[in-house]
């Protein structure tokens, strides 16, 4: 089975993953890059009024092949 790496990027921040994951398909991996954006707004949030997520998807060989993205906004009415 091929092993993917899952870039994060949270506010501009990089995270480089360097350990990968073991999974079945590509698909499998665009459904967990999905998945894993909630959460790290949950361990970021409510810090400041917009932030911006993405979770990046790459192969073995360095290939990026998904990206996933999550934009948060808040701000007072009236």
């Amino acid at each position: 089975m091929p092993r993917y790496f899952f870039d994060t990027m949270d506010d501009g921040l990089l995270t480089a993953d360097t350990t990968g994951v073991v999974l079945p398909d590509r698909e499998t991996a665009r459904r967990e890059a999905i998945r894993s954006l909630p959460y790290m707004a949950m361990d970021s949030l409510p810090d400041g009024s917009s932030r911006e997520f993405s979770v990046e998807v790459r192969d073995e060989a360095g290939r990026s092949l998904f990206i996933a993205e999550l934009s948060f906004r808040s701000r007072w009415l009236g």
